[in-house]
């Protein structure tokens, strides 16, 4: 620890679960970390995984890849929590994180 009596590594104490979404997975973009996103909404249950800022992995109770993470982003009113990703997994998704980054500004910008 530094000596005012922070943490040295500030990613293991960070919590962007504050926010909404949309806006959790933007800021763990743009920040660089490696994070997983966990969300529920009811009986349904998903993961988004970002790695070094790019998000490389999504899965829920039924599906993997993009179709997981755009299922995610459709549940209104769910709860997520997110916490520091240590464990390397495969990439599942197909679209780049900007392509991804453009879609989430649009929806919060547009809604319905």
């Amino acid at each position: 620890m530094p000596c005012n009596g922070e943490p040295e590594d500030l990613s293991e104490v960070m919590d962007f679960s504050i926010y909404d979404l949309r806006t959790t997975i933007r800021l763990i973009v743009l920040s660089g970390e490696s994070r997983r996103i966990d969300v529920r909404r009811g009986s349904k249950q998903g993961s988004i995984f970002v790695k070094e800022g790019e998000i490389y992995r999504a899965v829920t109770n039924e599906r993997q890849g993009d179709e997981a993470f755009f299922e995610i982003l459709s549940w209104d009113r769910s709860v997520h929590t997110d916490t520091q990703q240590v464990e390397s997994l495969d990439k599942n998704l197909r679209i780049p994180t900007s392509v991804f980054l453009n879609l989430i500004r649009e929806v919060t910008t547009n809604p319905g």
